[in-house]
C-alpha cells in the first residue's frame, strides 16, 4: 500500500516536473539519526501539494553525505534533481553554507533550486534566546523538563 501512494506521488511530480525538496534530520527514540524528505509541487490546476516521500536513517551530517544521499534519494525515486527549483534545510553551516555547505552542492546541479531557511527552525532559535533572557524562565522549562 505503502509503494502505490509513492508511487503515485511521485507520478503527480513528474507531471508537474518542477518541485522543491525540504529535508530535516532528526534523531528517532533509540537515538538513530533520520532524515525526513517533503517534495512540495504545483499540479495542472494551480494547487499546490507538499508531500511526505519517506524517513531513512543516515550515519553523517557533513554537506557532502548528505547531497549523496539526497542524490541518491532522488536517483532512486527516477527525479532529476535538476528540476529542483527550492531547497529548504535548518540554518546549520552544513546545509545552508553558501560555498560547501548542501544547498551549494544541489545548486551545482540545479542553479535554479533556490535555498530559503526553514522558518520554523529560525523562530526557534528566537524563542529559544528569548526564554534564556529570563532566568524565572530557564528554570520553569528546567522544571517541567525534569518530569
Amino acid at each position: 500500500m505503502a509503494n502505490k501512494v509513492l508511487n503515485h506521488i511521485l507520478m503527480e511530480v513528474k507531471s508537474a516536473k518542477y518541485f522543491r525538496i525540504i529535508v530535516d534530520s532528526t534523531s528517532d527514540i533509540t537515538h538513530n539519526d533520520q532524515i525526513a524528505y517533503v517534495l512540495r509541487y504545483i499540479d495542472e490546476s494551480g494547487n499546490v501539494f507538499e508531500r511526505f516521500i519517506k524517513f531513512e536513517n543516515i550515519h553523517g551530517h557533513t554537506a557532502e553525505y548528505l547531497f549523496s544521499t539526497i542524490k541518491a534519494m532522488f536517483d532512486k525515486v527516477g527525479l532529476d534533481i535538476k528540476n529542483c527549483v527550492g531547497q529548504s534545510y535548518d540554518n546549520a553551516a552544513n546545509m545552508s553554507g553558501k560555498y560547501t555547505g548542501l544547498q551549494a552542492r544541489i545548486k551545482e546541479l540545479s542553479p535554479i533550486a533556490i535555498y530559503v531557511p526553514c522558518a520554523a527552525h529560525s523562530i526557534n532559535l528566537v524563542g529559544l534566546n528569548a526564554v534564556s533572557s529570563s532566568t524565572t524562565t530557564v528554570n520553569y522549562f528546567g522544571v517541567v523538563q525534569a518530569l
